[in-house]
């Protein structure tokens, strides 16, 4: 269990839970730890989400299937991480997506009546667990958000356009490039590019971290 904890205890669901006390809330609780081969699925679209998938080794993405047959990359996810959090509460709980291991990828799995059994062991991992669900949901919000942008350029500028600057105008990034990218529903290097672009045509300036619209 201690090796486990160590990969784990990052994570938002156990902020403010260290150590021997993160050791003693996983007592009498069950849970189960399952490896994925490269290239494999670690759950498929459609299926019943019953329990709570946490990555703690690896790297995974999540893809969409369309009724027309167009297959659509949504997101990546990382090593530790917490899958799919709030659709384990749902009503109708079937993922939307299929859930492929882009690199060997190690899981530890809570079954929803254990999950529940920790929050009434522990009211902060309770609260963490809601303010990660929560935080989840408002980033989904934000990517549908974005959807009505027909270009990436546009989808950046509306980004910015929300961000708070200082009298200048400059605005240090609170994401990475990698977290944009997933934001905005687009590879990494696409961002990059649209960024540069943007840059040379004088629509915005960069500084280091710092990034404004130009006037």
């Amino acid at each position: 269990m201690e090796k486990i904890i160590k990969k784990i205890e990052t994570l938002p669901l156990f902020r403010g839970i260290e150590g021997q006390s993160l050791a003693s809330l996983f007592e009498g609780i069950q849970y189960y730890e399952k490896h994925y081969a490269k290239g494999s699925a670690l759950i498929l679209q459609g299926m019943p989400y019953k329990a709570l998938y946490i990555i703690t080794e690896g790297k995974c993405f999540g893809q969409m299937s369309g009724a027309s047959g167009k297959i659509l990359k949504i997101e990546d996810f990382e090593a530790p991480y917490a899958l799919a959090g709030p659709l384990l509460f749902a009503d109708d709980n079937r993922i939307p997506v299929t859930l492929w291991a882009k690199t060997d990828v190690d899981l530890l799995i809570f079954k929803k009546e254990d999950l529940l059994s920790l929050c009434h062991k522990n009211k902060q991992f309770m609260v963490n667990l809601i303010n990660d669900m929560a935080n989840k949901f408002t980033f989904i919000s934000s990517k549908l958000m974005y959807l009505q942008f027909k270009s990436l350029e546009d989808k950046i500028l509306y980004y910015l356009s929300r961000q708070v600057a200082d009298s200048s105008g400059w605005i240090k990034l609170k994401q990475s490039i990698q977290e944009l990218s997933t934001l905005f529903g687009v590879e990494r290097p696409s961002l990059s590019r649209a960024l540069s672009r943007m840059e040379d045509d004088g629509v915005i300036e960069k500084a280091g971290k710092k990034i404004r619209i130009s006037e």
